[in-house]
């Protein structure tokens, strides 16, 4: 990483455990606002700058489709890739269910609110692969191997970008970040945080933490509102050059900066937000034991129907409208006290009788 100009504290630890994977530690006391990492944007694999930038560019692809084919096209450079050393650190692909058989996702999944969504994603996904990522591969002015840009691959390539991914400024868009990618997630416990600097504002939060929201499970497809085409208005100009003076931050510089105290000895925590573990294994593939933010969803229709085989149907039209009035509607819903008043007069009813 060194050769990349990415520079990282002495104090910081890396182990790598063979059933938990790599994790970051502490060799000493770590304090608020300690600068532990500090990684270029051109060390970033971003679509801006893989090898296959022309190729991606000329096809009209961008986000998460154009950020997958970087990452195969590097992938299939082996050794001659600036990036070997890094790929060789990421598993092939993250235990996401987006790459489980239908199978697994059948029988793992049933009767969550996972199911049809997964099955959508790979729908979906496949479709991108089909229309975008097949033809590309026979129509590249340069040779490519078509098992390094194979549906499988492209899956593998889009767990990584999912569970790994962060933004880096407007003009890259976002990428692959070597070193920030190794912090596991805590909910409610980040130690590190990762920002840009940039002239128009002092920092740049990572995506994963503007994403935080439990309140849908945000698609992972191709189709995804974080697959917004980047603006290229970025340009390396003197007010860049005049702002680092002023500042002593390096614009072209990303940061890894400790946001709490960490004693020597314990694990150097990122976070990627406040969500229920759905969106946990959804997004990055795993679930954590007792997850405060742990939420159960039910489908509307659902609760609809229970509701109307106890009450007439006048009062669950009016119980809808006001749901709908407090902005609690669509096709998923939040287990809320709605639910326990139903509940509640229900046992009332029962008890009259």
């Amino acid at each position: 990483m060194k050769s990349q100009g990415i520079q990282c504290s002495d104090t910081l630890d890396f182990i790598d455990c063979p059933q938990q994977g790599i994790s970051v530690g502490a060799l000493s006391d770590l304090h608020e606002g300690d600068v532990v990492a500090k990684i270029p944007k051109t060390a970033c694999l971003t679509i801006k700058t893989s090898g296959a930038r022309e190729m991606i560019e000329s096809a009209g692809l961008d986000g998460h489709l154009g950020l997958s084919v970087a990452l195969m096209y590097e992938k299939s450079l082996a050794q001659d890739s600036p990036w070997a050393g890094y790929l060789q650190l990421l598993p092939p692909q993250e235990c996401l269910p987006l790459v489980w058989t239908l199978g697994e996702v059948d029988s793992l999944l049933s009767g969550t609110e996972l199911h049809k969504a997964i099955k959508e994603d790979k729908t979906l996904m496949y479709e991108d692969w089909k229309e975008n990522i097949l033809p590309l591969v026979y129509s590249a002015p340069q040779s490519l191997n078509p098992s390094s840009f194979s549906v499988k691959e492209y899956f593998a390539a889009r767990s990584l970008i999912a569970s790994r991914s962060f933004q880096i400024d407007e003009y890259h868009g976002f990428g692959m970040v070597p070193l920030a990618d190794l912090f596991n997630h805590k909910t409610g416990a980040e130690d590190v945080h990762f920002t840009s600097v940039s002239p128009n504002q002092e920092y740049e939060d990572d995506v994963d933490s503007e994403n935080g929201d439990n309140n849908e499970l945000s698609k992972i497809s191709g189709h995804d509102k974080r697959d917004s085409t980047c603006e290229n208005s970025y340009i390396h100009s003197d007010s860049e050059s005049d702002y680092s003076s002023v500042t002593g931050e390096d614009p072209m510089m990303l940061q890894m900066i400790m946001v709490r105290e960490v004693k020597s000895g314990d694990e150097v925590f990122n976070t990627y937000g406040s969500l229920g573990n759905a969106a946990l294994l959804h997004r990055y593939g795993f679930t954590e034991a007792h997850n405060p933010f742990d939420i159960v969803n039910i489908d509307l229709e659902l609760v609809l129907k229970w509701g109307c085989s106890l009450f007439s149907s006048r009062y669950c039209r009016a119980r809808l409208s006001l749901w709908r009035r407090i902005n609690i509607s669509g096709s998923i819903i939040h287990v809320i006290s709605w639910i326990l008043a139903f509940a509640l007069q229900t046992r009332l009813v029962q008890t009259l009788a």
